[in-house]
């Protein structure tokens, strides 16, 4: 028994005998129940001839009147009233439409010999317009038809074949009440032989869990369901198709829905063997999830009553005064003794609510204090108990944890710039080894022109390397403050004339304009002019490398509110998918394809040096605008200049 139970030979054999054994019982249940409606069990097959005739001999005289007649009445300029053999689906089918005078107008009936007569009649509203084609008057005409069914059924259409099955189905009535009792006794055996072979499989012991029995069982259930109210518009069009196709689509969709009922119950019978099949629904997943979150609410809320002292100390507070009240109130004779007690209660109650609300106040400035940097700020705890001195006490101690972290990560951030450093002093040694000895060779007389272009690469590479190096140790220096600052007074206007000379070549080589514009009279400012030429040597030798061919790039020095603002602008040549913020790291670049060569470091040794000068250093970018605004202030024992109406703009 085992054996068969794990066959899957057996197990397929079993699932094709119970279809054909259950569309039997189906099939057998429907057609006893048409037998019974049609009257197979207590009347003659020729009465039921007769019926079954006159229902489709109805349904062909309506479509003989309102699918053919009116539409060539309305629609056609003349008809022809001569016999026609108009296509209803039968030519077994004869008829006469007759007018409300008894004229005939169509038929196909001409004198032949018929087993079934009918007469139906038909009203139509027929309109009388005038000469402009306005209805003037409407009336209802009666139209008579005579329907026929031939005698003998020479054609073969429904007639004929409703003919032949009413003779089969009388001849087999009784026989298809046994057909269907055996069918239900072979189904119900085996579907209970599938039902125990359910999880199993040949060579293992145990039940095996397919694909299907993995899925949530309601949600297979509710697939199948779903199957089968989609097969009920799929019957309702199939009913266009004539009785074979919809007896056929009937079938199909039986299978179908017989197959989905075995797989759902074979999928329980799995489930319910393995054990614990309500764990695998969605029904009970969402449940066991509601039930979690309500657990973890009933947790925290817990948690909260548990924790929060002060709320249990409120409430034992409040409810001491409230029963302190209903005593007084109870035992006071008069309204003296109990004005007395409550003037004594708010003695009380009073300096304590003072004090509550003074502890609240100092801890909301210690937390302000706090979040605003101040981390040495120490809330005072002296007069304060209960929970108001834990939670200043707490405060107290974010505060020591954050300054021990910013200490931590500037003590990380100098060790970072000191290695980066001592990593620069180490490079240049063997760096400029080989830059001497890459000189020797190009003082050699070569020949081999090959050993020359290796020769310019190595010269090319061993100077990016050494740029390189010395602004990693001048961005060092820089960050950390330990450049010399010879701060002097310095005249801005010489020394920006003196950069744009520098650069005026460079720059017409690269297809950039340069314009200038500065004040006649000087601007002096306090500054190591050493330090501002390299600033503005860094800033001009990012606008050669990224500004866009054939723009200009402006350079403005203004004067606005006791400062000297200098304002260089240009638009560059890659798209700046990047922030102003980022621009200022270190080893980022506006370029991030890197089309050109270049560190990353201008920007952040130009603003790192402007600040040592006690100058600012804002970035703005406008879509393709790239703009820096240097900003100093004037030096004291210079002349003291008006300010601009308004301040630079973004």
């Amino acid at each position: 028994m085992i054996r068969i139970t794990h066959s899957l030979v057996c197990k397929a054999v079993a699932v094709f005998l119970f279809v054909l054994t259950a569309m039997g019982f189906i099939g057998g249940i429907i057609g006893t129940a048409l037998l019974f409606e049609y009257g197979f069990y207590d009347t003659s097959v020729d009465i039921i001839k007769t019926r079954v005739f006159e229902s489709i001999t109805w349904r062909n005289a309506n479509i003989v009147f309102n699918h053919y007649f009116i539409p060539e009445k309305y629609y056609m300029h003349e008809m022809d009233t001569d016999d026609a053999i108009i296509y209803v689906g039968s030519t077994n089918f004869l008829f006469i439409l007759k007018d409300q005078e008894g004229r005939k107008i169509l038929g196909n009936y001409t004198g032949q010999e018929y087993s079934l007569k009918r007469t139906y009649r038909f009203t139509d509203t027929e309109y009388m317009k005038d000469a402009d084609g306005k209805v003037t008057e409407a009336k209802n005409v009666t139209y008579t038809m005579d329907c026929f069914v031939k005698k003998n059924l020479d054609t073969n259409d429904n007639y004929y074949i409703r003919d032949r099955l009413v003779e089969l189905a009388y001849k087999m009535r009784y026989a298809i009440i046994i057909i269907t009792v055996l069918s239900l006794i072979l189904s119900v055996v085996l579907f209970i032989y599938l039902l125990c072979s359910a999880g199993r499989k040949a060579g293992i012991n145990g039940i095996v869990l397919n694909g299907i029995d993995r899925v949530p069982f309601d949600v297979l259930i509710a697939a199948v369901l779903f199957i089968v109210l989609i097969e009920v518009p799929i019957l309702n069009e199939m009913e266009t198709a004539g009785d074979i196709g919809f007896i056929i689509a009937g079938c199909i969709l039986a299978v179908i829905d017989v197959l989905l009922f075995l797989l759902s119950c074979m999928s329980f019978a799995a489930r319910y063997k393995a054990g614990g099949w309500w764990r695998n629904t969605l029904i009970y997943r969402i449940v066991r999830f509601l039930a979690v979150i309500l657990a973890k609410v009933y947790g925290a809320v817990r948690h909260l009553f548990i924790n929060l002292s002060i709320v249990r100390k409120t409430i034992a507070v409040l409810a001491g005064i409230l029963m302190l009240e209903l005593l007084m109130a109870a035992f006071s004779y008069n309204d003296e003794w109990l004005l007395f007690f409550g003037i004594v209660e708010r003695i009380i109650l009073i300096p304590v609510v003072l004090m509550i609300a003074i502890s609240l106040q100092k801890l909301k400035e210690g937390g302000q204090k706090i979040a605003a940097g101040d981390l040495d700020y120490q809330v005072d705890t002296s007069y304060m108990f209960w929970d108001f001195k834990d939670h200043g006490l707490n405060l107290n101690q974010i505060g020591e944890g954050m300054s021990r972290a910013v200490e931590e990560r500037l003590k990380s951030e100098r060790f970072r710039t000191e290695l980066i450093t001592n990593v620069s002093h180490d490079i240049k040694t063997p760096l400029t080894s080989i830059i001497n000895y890459v000189d020797l060779l190009k003082k050699e007389n070569i020949e081999d022109e090959k050993l020359k272009e290796y020769i310019d690469v190595l010269d090319r590479q061993s100077s990016r390397l050494k740029k390189l190096t010395e602004d990693l140790i001048e961005a060092s220096k820089a960050s950390t403050g330990n450049l010399p600052v010879n701060m002097s007074p310095t005249e801005v206007g010489v020394l920006l004339t003196q950069a744009v000379g520098e650069y005026e070549e460079k720059m017409k080589e690269t297809g950039l304009e340069l314009v200038l514009t500065k004040p006649d009279e000087d601007i002096t400012v306090m500054a190591d002019g050493r330090l501002l030429w390299r600033v503005f040597d860094n800033l001009l030798s990012n606008i050669c490398k990224y500004a866009q061919p054939g723009t200009r790039v402006y350079l403005n020095l203004d004067k606005a509110d006791g400062k000297a603002v200098i304002t260089f602008r240009n638009i560059s040549r890659y798209a700046l998918n990047i922030t102003s913020e980022e621009l200022f790291d270190r080893f980022v670049r506006g370029d991030r394809a890197r089309h050109t060569e270049g560190s990353g470091l201008g920007l952040s040794i130009a603003k790192s040096l402007t600040e040592l000068q006690n100058g600012s250093m804002d970035l703005y970018i406008d879509g393709d605008l790239f703009k820096v605004v240097l900003t100093f202030d004037f030096n004291k024992e210079s002349a003291n200049y008006p300010a601009l109406p308004g301040k630079e703009e973004n």
